[in-house]
């Protein structure tokens, strides 16, 4: 018997963002210390970002914390926590663009992004970006995960 795939929410379920900043369009798959996710290089969600069919490499930072987000927003699902208010981009280490732009296609981005470490609302991953069998981009991310408590004392609360 065929085993079905995982189905999982859309990425606007696990993240913070909200258009036009929401740039992840699919969850592909969530593990315990690993996440992947997609999204077009022609999609809606990026054309406002791309000029002359050219998508600034650096977006793909954005692309892969967003994944990260994912990972972290679905955690808090499985654990009946309340949805973090968001997060921050800690440091950027070892970022490798193929070249400064993307090259706007047809065709998915898929975000691949694993675990190196984690402490409390603190985590570190590395992954790719692929286009087909094409690697655009490696790097790896630190990340801080917000809560009421650490966005109070960052002064980012609003209550």
């Amino acid at each position: 018997m065929p085993q079905s795939m995982p189905q999982f929410l859309r990425p606007e379920d696990y993240l913070f963002h909200r258009s036009p900043m929401l740039l992840i369009e699919q969850v592909n798959a969530i593990g315990a210390e690993s996440v992947c996710c997609s999204t077009d290089l022609d999609s809606p969600l990026l054309k406002p970002f791309s000029a002359d069919h050219q998508l600034p490499a650096y977006f793909g930072i954005e692309l892969m914390a967003q994944t990260v987000g994912v990972w972290a927003g679905h955690q808090d699902l499985q654990a009946g926590r309340a949805q973090a208010q968001g997060g921050l981009i800690l440091s950027v280490r070892a970022y490798q663009p193929c070249a400064p732009q993307f090259k706007v296609v047809p065709g998915p981005l898929t975000i691949t992004m694993q675990m190196l470490m984690q402490n409390d609302n603190f985590a570190s991953f590395e992954g790719s970006i692929q286009h087909g069998n094409q690697t655009l981009a490696t790097g790896r991310l630190s990340l801080c995960q917000l809560n009421d408590q650490l966005a109070h004392e960052l002064g980012l609360s609003t209550h």
